[in-house]
């Protein structure tokens, strides 16, 4: 079982994220704000991480993208946005990104996505 956390201001997307990860045997851990998410990041018990990339209390795109790098600090990050554009996928490239996601996303991708960033914790 592996420590998930969920970086998301979007209620439905948090909740169906972390029911999603729940009944994969992974325990969810939500968090609604940059602040919050950081905060979170900062528990070396989470093992991946989960992240939406435009949120209201958000810093510019670039420096947002910058510190969700920094604080994953080696742990598999995937991002997510409901507004793709090619800035956005320029910021995002680097291999410190193991996957990203366009808003709405398929059940099955995001399951095979939990099962490889979680296999060397089951």
């Amino acid at each position: 079982m592996a420590r998930i956390l969920i970086i998301d201001d979007d209620d439905a997307v948090c909740g169906y994220l972390a029911t999603l990860v729940t009944r994969l045997g992974h325990e969810a851990v939500q968090a609604a704000t940059c602040a919050e998410g950081r905060a979170g990041m900062a528990d070396p018990s989470i093992e991946v991480i989960i992240a939406d990339i435009y949120l209201p209390d958000g810093p510019d795109l670039g420096e947002w993208v910058h510190q969700l790098k920094t604080n994953a600090a080696g742990r598999p990050l995937i991002l997510i946005t409901g507004e793709p554009s090619e800035e956005l996928a320029a910021k995002a490239r680097g291999g410190e990104i193991t996957a990203f996601l366009t808003k709405p996303f398929e059940l099955a991708f995001i399951k095979s996505l939990l099962a490889k960033a979680t296999q060397s914790k089951t």
